[in-house]
């Protein structure tokens, strides 16, 4: 989670989708605990978790990291769960928050990409 990739999120801001330096957002402090951005142009505050599966996150992102490593591995719920010390139950909320994230960030990468040729394996 880095400044440069955080943007405005007033869509009907004419700096929406623009990167941080390049259009009107400063350091703004943060919000329970959080770093917070403000938009100069339209006002808009917005977290620097924005448009990332951190968003929301109560937990420390170096343990929520560790374990969707561990489950995109192939490492079960429980033994996760045992390994970074938390519920089966968060372990599982955590894996369908990333996949969810995910779903998310393939859809847009993959909006306009042009494809001319497609070869599956194993169909």
């Amino acid at each position: 989670m880095d400044w440069e990739s955080l943007y405005c999120p007033n869509r009907r801001c004419r700096y929406y989708g623009v990167p941080f330096y390049a259009g009107r957002m400063v350091k703004n402090g943060s919000s329970c605990g959080q770093k917070q951005a403000l938009c100069k142009a339209c006002g808009s505050s917005v977290s620097l978790r924005y448009g990332t599966a951190y968003l929301g996150l109560d937990a420390d992102p170096g343990i929520f990291e560790t374990a969707v490593r561990a489950l995109g591995e192939g490492t079960s719920l429980r033994a996760t769960a045992r390994i970074v010390e938390i519920d089966k139950d968060t372990a599982c909320a955590w894996l369908d928050r990333a996949a969810q994230h995910g779903r998310l960030v393939m859809l847009n990468l993959w909006r306009d990409l042009a494809v001319s040729e497609c070869q599956l394996d194993e169909l």
